[in-house]
């Protein structure tokens, strides 16, 4: 109970002297703002001293309680946190500025000051209108690109841009190649004198406290220098059958972290990317081999790469450079030459493959029989080669190009001639270049047929001659518009026949008809025709002025024997059916004269052929008690009648059948009714489709 009297006593006597401040400080500012620390200043208040919160991002949401003591640091974030980002940087008296530290660069900070009297424990704080500022701190984002125009060391070439940012202007960006060599262009072009990894630094300036300085390495690759060890490898010289070729080459290695590609080209169009060359090769010859090396990083090649060639040979086989004077050749004095162009060899072997053989440079062989013969030849080269080579002749039948199927005379026509040669195969020239020809060219011809396949050859001639038609011409078709008679003559000679049955050159017709004339000269016959019209001028009846009925149509003829034909719808026809009210008019002309007539024809409003009352009244009184069709030989396909909401109330396709006025087994409703009616008639040989539709009235 003492103490706790003691405490009490204690505060009393400090709070007796506690004064809160009423004025709070002013003219909150700042200067010397670096990337890392700025300078606060202000004008105090009337508080013996005063306390500034720091937080960074935003505003700062914390307000010193009274009777708190709280103790600051000048290097922000390191004093104790309150809340949520809130620190205490200054809390003192006598001053009116601090140096804040420990700042980010490129960062927002908010500042609050708060006046307070000073007295420790008992400590007053002045809380309201306390002056804020804010302010963010200045960034240098250092950055520079590479590119590897080529990166081999004996002619590296790199390119640097400059991709820096700031918030301080004025800055300069400098390029530190090392050994003394700097740039401040951008982009900028460098070479390396040595290999390996080597730094580049950019360097900004003024620095304002910031980090202002980002080193990168560039990769400079040795040249990749490769080489054949000839203690190693030594057959480069190896004969054709068996040859082998396996070569590893020896490379000097890059002491830099890369791959290599291997680009082989073997000499004979054939190529690989394998890092060891195995390779046999079908010919012999002298090969010139080229290897390069390039030399990737990341599977991108770096531009550096080193280039080996170097000559390979491949002695040729001793027994394939052999000739044959004609591999092909007909079973009648053949004769195949086979020889052996090299003469520098010391055993020669031909194998004909029909028992027979030859030990002979150039061997002379004859056989009995068709076929086709595998020859074998053998040989062994001074410097110890062996070769083997195999080829193929062939004996064939002698050709024969013997054909029939041609006559010696032909008449012209377009009738097919088809040639029938004993072995096909062959070519047809001549009058023909196809076994099918048509005899249509008068004079004096030749088909040759030739076989050639290759060893012999074989061709047959045939001479034909083709005799020209003879062609009557007697005249052109014709109207005779007078009466007696005609005569017709012929053109040609020959054998004559006429259709009338007459042999003589001319004959005297009186009748309408076609005559044919007939005339054969030997085996050939020609024939002409003429149709001949005995007429008189047109005539033309298209009847009187008439009325037709509604849905009727009036059949006008004005056929005239070899007349044309005008009408004044403009058609042509010497037939015109006329279903419109209005005058028809015809202008007929044949070869003996022209003639017009015309017709008027009225339409009445009404069928004729079809009679349907307006009105009925169905009941008791047996009188118009059913309403239906009625007409001249009119023939009902259907009838239906409809009430005014379209529902149909009564359908028939029967003769004689009518509506009776009831729907639905009840007495339909008075009014007006809708009806249709699809029916036929008779129009003389044939039957005429028609339809009505019209209104009744029901009754009761």
């Amino acid at each position: 109970m003492k103490g706790i009297f003691l405490i009490s006593l204690f505060l009393i006597s400090v709070n007796l002297f506690a004064v809160r401040p009423t004025v709070q400080a002013s003219n909150l500012g700042y200067n010397n703002l670096l990337c890392t620390s700025v300078i606060l200043q202000w004008t105090n208040g009337n508080g013996t001293a005063r306390i500034i919160v720091a937080k960074e991002g935003s505003a700062t949401d914390f307000t010193p309680v009274d009777f708190e003591v709280y103790t600051p640091n000048k290097d922000f974030g390191l004093s104790t946190q309150y809340g949520v980002g809130n620190y205490i940087v200054y809390n003192t008296n006598g001053t009116n500025f601090i140096k804040v530290d420990n700042l980010q660069s490129g960062k927002t900070y908010h500042f609050k000051i708060f006046e307070h009297d000073n007295n420790g424990p008992g400590t007053l704080y002045l809380t309201d209108n306390a002056p804020t500022i804010s302010i963010t701190t200045p960034s240098i984002n250092l950055g520079f690109d590479i590119r590897y125009i080529d990166s081999c060391q004996q002619k590296n070439r790199y390119e640097f841009t400059n991709t820096s940012t700031s918030t301080i202007s004025g800055l300069t960006y400098t390029f530190d190649f090392g050994s003394g060599q700097t740039s401040t262009s951008n982009p900028i072009e460098h070479s390396f004198k040595t290999g390996g990894l080597v730094p580049v630094r950019i360097i900004a300036t003024p620095s304002n406290g910031c980090v202002n300085t980002l080193t990168k390495n560039v990769r400079v690759y040795n040249k990749r220098v490769a080489y054949i060890d000839y203690n190693v490898f030594k057959d480069t010289i190896q004969c054709l059958e068996g040859n082998y070729f396996d070569i590893d080459p020896t490379p000097v290695i890059s002491p830099l972290l890369a791959s290599y590609r291997y680009n082989w080209d073997f000499g004979d169009g054939t190529f690989s990317t394998f890092k060891r060359m195995k390779k046999s090769y079908a010919q012999g010859n002298v090969y010139t081999i080229k290897l390069e090396i390039i030399t990737n990083v990341n599977l991108q090649p770096t531009g550096c790469k080193d280039t080996l060639i170097f000559k390979l040979q491949v002695l040729p086989n001793p027994a394939g450079g052999f000739n044959i004077n004609k591999p092909l050749q007909c079973l009648t004095n053949n004769n195949f030459v086979f020889e052996n162009t090299d003469v520098n060899m010391n055993l020669y072997k031909w194998y004909f493959s029909d028992g027979d053989s030859s030990s002979s440079r150039i061997a002379n062989h004859s056989f009995k029989d068709t076929g086709l013969y595998r020859v074998i030849h053998v040989a062994f080269s001074n410097e110890g080669c062996k070769g083997r080579d195999t080829a193929f002749v062939r004996v064939v039948q002698d050709a024969d190009a013997t054909f029939a199927g041609i006559n010696d005379t032909y008449c012209q026509s377009n009738n097919t001639v088809t040639i029938v040669p004993l072995n096909a195969g062959g070519t047809y020239s001549g009058y023909s270049t196809s076994k099918d020809f048509t005899p249509n060219l008068p004079g004096n011809h030749f088909v040759a047929y030739t076989i050639n396949n290759g060893a012999c050859s074989d061709s047959d001639t045939f001479n034909f001659e083709i005799l020209k038609n003879p062609v009557p011409k007697i005249g052109n078709d014709t109207s005779i518009c007078s009466g007696g008679s005609f005569v017709l003559n012929s053109n040609e000679i020959g054998q004559h026949t006429w259709s009338t049955g007459e042999t003589t050159t001319s004959i005297s017709v009186s009748n309408t008809g076609r005559y044919i004339l007939n005339v054969k000269q030997g085996n050939c016959e020609g024939s002409d025709s003429i149709d001949i019209v005995f007429t008189q001028a047109p005539i033309v009846d298209l009847g009187r002025d008439t009325i037709l009925c509604k849905g009727g149509g009036l059949r006008l003829n004005a056929t005239n024997p070899r007349a044309t034909y005008l009408w004044n719808n403009g058609s042509t026809d010497s037939l015109l059916f006329a279903f419109l009210p209005g005058k028809y008019k015809v202008s007929v002309t044949n070869p003996c004269g022209f003639y017009e007539d015309s017709i008027f024809i009225t339409i009445q409003s009404d069928y004729c052929d079809l009679f349907m009352v307006n009105a009925f009244s169905p009941g008791n009184d047996l009188l118009n008690n059913v309403f239906m069709p009625r007409g001249r030989n009119i023939t009902v396909k259907l009838f239906q009648i409809y009430n005014r909401w379209g529902e149909l109330v009564f359908e028939t396709d029967q003769n004689n059948v009518g509506w009776d006025g009831t729907f639905k087994n009840k007495d339909a409703e008075m009014g007006v009714y809708i009806w249709k009616l699809f029916y036929t008639i008779p129009n003389g040989v044939y039957i005429k489709k028609a339809n009505a539709f019209g209104e009744i009235t029901l009754l009761r």
